[in-house]
C-alpha cells in the first residue's frame, strides 16, 4: 500500500518554531515545540502493562483525553477506534527485543540501558515471557478490527502517514504504582511516550546494535507483515 504524504512530517521540518505551554488535568506544566505539540494533539498513544489477564492495566491518550481500564479486548477495542486513521504509539511495558549474537558468558547479560533491571532475570523473565502473549492476542484482534492498519518499528520514520509506531515501555522504581493499579503504570508508559514527542532517538533508553525482535516474530506470527527483516528491528524504549 502507498502511503499518502503525511502532513504532520511537513510540519516537523517546518524551522519555525512557536514556545507554547500546556496545563492540562493530565500533563503539569511543560514546554513543547509547536511541531511536537501539534504532534501530539493529533496522535493517538495506547499502552498496556503486561500481565496475567488478571494483572492488566491500559491507558489511552488522545489529546488531552485520557481513558484507562483493566480488560484487554476493552482496550484493542478502544485502541482501534480511537487511532483509526491517525498517527498512534503502541506501547507494551515488556521486552520487545533481546540481544544477538553475543559470547556464551554475556548471552543473557542485561540490554544496553537496563541498568540493572536485566530482561533475563526475576521479573523481567517473566514478563517477557507473558508479554509475547499478551502482544500476540492484541495484535491478532486488530488485524480483525482494522486489517488496513500498517506499524513500524522505526522511530526515526514517525510519524508516517497514518501508521501506527510499536514501543516499549521500560515502567520501573518510583514510578511504579500499587498493587492493584496496573492502569496507572500503563498510564505513566503513554505519558511518558507523550513527553518524549520530538525527542524520540533522545529518549530512547535501551540501545543494542544486534537484536532478536520478539515484536518483530509478533508481526511476523499474527499475519501483519511478511518481512522477515523485522526480527533483526529493535524497538524505541520510552522509560518514563
Amino acid at each position: 500500500m502507498v502511503d499518502k504524504p503525511s502532513g504532520l512530517r511537513n510540519i516537523l521540518k517546518n524551522r519555525t518554531k512557536l514556545r507554547i505551554f500546556c496545563l492540562t488535568q493530565s500533563f503539569p506544566n511543560w514546554s513543547l515545540d509547536l511541531d511536537a505539540a501539534v504532534l501530539k494533539e493529533k496522535c493517538v498513544i495506547g499502552a498496556v502493562d503486561v500481565g496475567s489477564p488478571r494483572n492488566i492495566g491500559w491507558a489511552v491518550l488522545d489529546g488531552v483525553r485520557s481513558e484507562h481500564g483493566t480488560d484487554l479486548d476493552e482496550f484493542v477495542e478502544c485502541f482501534s477506534g480511537r487511532s483509526k486513521g491517525k498517527p498512534s504509539a503502541l506501547g507494551f511495558e515488556a521486552p520487545l527485543f533481546v540481544p544477538h549474537n553475543r559470547s556464551l558468558s554475556k548471552l543473557t547479560g542485561q540490554r544496553k540501558g537496563e541498568n540493572g533491571r536485566p530482561w533475563s532475570a526475576g521479573a523481567g523473565a517473566t514478563v517477557t515471557t507473558i508479554g509475547l502473549v499478551v502482544l500476540n492476542h492484541v495484535l491478532r484482534e486488530m488485524l480483525a478490527l482494522d486489517p488496513e492498519r500498517q506499524f513500524i518499528l522505526d522511530w526515526e520514520r514517525w510519524p508516517e502517514s497514518d501508521k501506527t509506531l510499536v514501543f516499549e515501555a521500560f515502567v520501573s522504581g518510583d514510578n511504579h504504582a500499587g498493587p492493584g493499579e496496573h492502569w496507572k503504570d500503563a498510564f505513566n508508559a503513554a505519558n511518558g511516550f507523550a513527553k518524549a514527542i520530538g525527542n524520540l532517538s533522545e529518549q530512547n533508553a535501551v540501545v543494542e546494535g544486534d537484536v532478536f525482535s520478539l515484536v518483530g516474530a509478533c508481526l511476523l506470527r499474527t499475519g501483519w507483515s511478511n518481512d522477515l527483516s523485522l526480527l533483526q528491528q529493535s524497538c524505541l524504549v520510552i522509560r518514563p
